[in-house]
């Protein structure tokens, strides 16, 4: 009975141990950082609005306007994959540790939305080059994890990673280094390890982080901007500015003479390059104390005598150089005339940066593929000429156009100008008007005019921007005689007629400026009254002609103080318009029914 118990748990453990082999076991991830995985490394500094433009080819003087988005060399490589191992209990969840959030500097505001293009290298390009140094590197401190081990180990942009060292400080910035070598030990030319022995130790640029915190002596830094995964056993340096040289133009000769500079040999390239095109990073065996500074530019030579040396370059002239019809073929083999043969330039590059030994410099322009092993040399460069200047295009002088609200009045009665003055974008007018009789009274863009005798009477408006610039135009009314009745007296006149939104007795802004116009003519003429007649609609109540009328008058009392006892309102009995008509009584005149 026992051997048959025994025998039950152990199918019965084997039959729970498949179960949770085939059901991988969910674990916790940051949806963030999944992302993140799956995006290429950003630029190790804060990418301006606009990209860098590219570098041009030697021989165009002008260079390129078009932004480039800069690539990072080293590609991203795949998640890792978790393998869920066979469990026999499920564990207790643990509520994860709010991790600190960096900092979130206040939007900015632009003062101006005119661009500036920097014709250089990318910011990827100058804080992911890496270098080569035999001065000791000091690391304040080293990568030990990251915030979501151990089931992620590789740390990209915008990921949490744990810095261990004394120094470390919260809000600092600290560039990520790691301490690279060729695990192949293989040489792609003769003499390539030992000349990069002799200039010291590899070091690769994995980006820049900012400690936001410090917890039990470790610091949680944020990767804000990645070159490379980063992982355990990565060093940490104090954040430096890199100089960032503008790009310069050259003269590409293929077939150059010698001219006796600087010249060294490309000993390696980032990511252990062998063959480099454009845009690449590649580091010399020349430096500071051979007088190269950032910003210098080399052109890389190549002579037929070390294609002629290398067993694989100079396989393709192992094959026959003769044609089968050729009578008499030569019998010379390449490497017997291979020395007499021209220098070749097969491309040039600009140093980025220095040590006293060595140089990490940019390719800028390959008309083939560039090889480790190449000669360089110095050359001269000099700055792109400056952009022609765009034309200037005449300064335009501003248009006007003017209307009167009546061209034909009566003396005593006032006519409206109103005027719409146009200036070039950016500049502002100034209005003045003239009139050839009467007295015109400036408001802006509006005038009034009140005639003093019958006749016609021009009116000049001009307008002038703020450069003195100008335009007018003429407007003309028609002055005619007062009616007089016949006993001898003035009889009254419209000065003019207020609208209004059907239904509404409000007085908008447009009726406000014509009763402007009324209450300076009863300032002028203190004796003369106003009749105020408000009409309707035929859809419109009765009680709202009479209201309109009086919230006209309440304008004039109240806010340009005339006296109420000048003022008769009154609603018409026809239905004629949402309107209120305004009349002038002159002094003397026989009541108005």
């Amino acid at each position: 009975m026992k051997h048959l118990f025994a025998a039950f748990l152990l199918v019965a453990s084997a039959a729970l141990a498949q179960d949770q082999t085939s059901t991988p076991t969910p674990t916790q991830t940051n949806p963030q950082t999944q992302q993140q995985n799956q995006q290429q490394p950003t630029t190790p500094a804060q990418q301006p609005s606009t990209e860098q433009p590219a570098a041009q080819q030697p021989t165009t003087p002008q260079p390129e306007t078009q932004p480039s988005t800069p690539q990072p060399s080293t590609a991203q490589p795949p998640a890792v994959e978790q393998t869920p191992a066979p469990q026999t209990a499920t564990p207790q969840t643990v509520a994860p540790t709010e991790t600190p959030k960096p900092a979130t500097p206040p939007p900015s505001i632009a003062t101006t939305n005119a661009l500036q293009h920097f014709n250089g290298p990318t910011l990827s390009e100058v804080y992911c080059a890496g270098f080569v140094t035999k001065e000791e590197i000091h690391p304040i401190a080293r990568v030990i994890d990251d915030s979501n081990a151990p089931e992620q180990v590789r740390s990209y942009d915008r990921s949490y990673i744990y810095l261990s060292g004394s120094e470390v400080q919260e809000g600092k910035e600290y560039l990520l280094l790691r301490h690279t070598h060729d695990p192949n030990h293989t040489q792609s030319f003769p003499g390539q390890l030992g000349m990069l022995s002799r200039l010291g130790e590899m070091y690769q640029d994995l980006g820049r982080a900012k400690v936001v915190a410090i917890r039990k002596k470790v610091g949680v830094a944020v990767v804000e901007s990645g070159c490379s995964e980063t992982l355990p056993g990565d060093i940490a340096v104090p954040f430096q500015e890199r100089p960032r040289p503008e790009f310069r133009q050259t003269h590409f000769e293929q077939f150059a003479v010698p001219n006796g500079k600087t010249m060294g040999r490309i000993v390696m390239g980032r990511d252990l390059d062998t063959l480099v095109g454009a845009r690449r990073i590649v580091y010399l065996n020349v430096g500071e104390a051979q007088g190269v500074k950032p910003g210098d530019y080399f052109r890389a030579l190549r002579d037929y005598g070390s294609i002629a040396s290398s067993p694989t370059d100079s396989l393709p002239f192992m094959a026959p150089p003769y044609d089968p019809t050729q009578k008499n073929p030569p019998s010379s083999h390449f490497r017997g005339h291979a020395d007499e043969l021209p220098i070749r330039a097969v491309g040039e590059m600009m140093i980025l940066s220095t040590t006293p030994h060595s140089s990490t410099a940019l390719t800028t322009y390959a008309p083939e593929t560039i090889h480790l092993g190449d000669t360089v040399e110095a050359i001269d460069s000099e700055p792109f000429p400056p952009p022609p200047a765009e034309p200037t295009s005449a300064a335009l002088p501003p248009t006007i156009s003017c209307s009167v609200n009546r061209s034909t009045i009566q003396v005593g009665e006032s006519a409206n100008i109103t005027c719409n003055g146009v200036a070039e974008e950016g500049h502002t007018l100034t209005y003045a008007y003239q009139a050839s009789a009467g007295q015109i009274v400036p408001r802006d863009s509006r005038a009034t005019l009140t005639p003093n005798a019958p006749g016609p009477i021009t009116v000049t408006a001009m307008a002038t921007d703020d450069r003195n610039l100008s335009a007018q135009t003429t407007v003309n009314v028609d002055v005619q005689s007062a009616p007089v009745s016949p006993t001898g007296t003035l009889t009254p006149a419209m000065l003019n007629e207020l609208t209004f939104k059907p239904t509404s007795a409000r007085v908008d802004n447009r009726a406000k400026a014509m009763l402007d116009d009324d209450a300076l003519r009863l300032q002028r003429d203190a004796n003369a009254t106003l009749i105020i007649e408000g009409y309707t609609n035929p859809s419109e109540s009765d009680a709202l002609a009479l209201q309109r009328a009086e919230n006209a008058k309440a304008y004039l009392t109240q806010s340009k103080g005339i006296d109420p006892s000048r003022i008769q309102t009154r609603a018409a009995e026809a239905k004629t318009g949402a309107k209120v008509v305004v009349v002038l009584v002159p002094a003397g005149t026989p009541p108005q029914q």
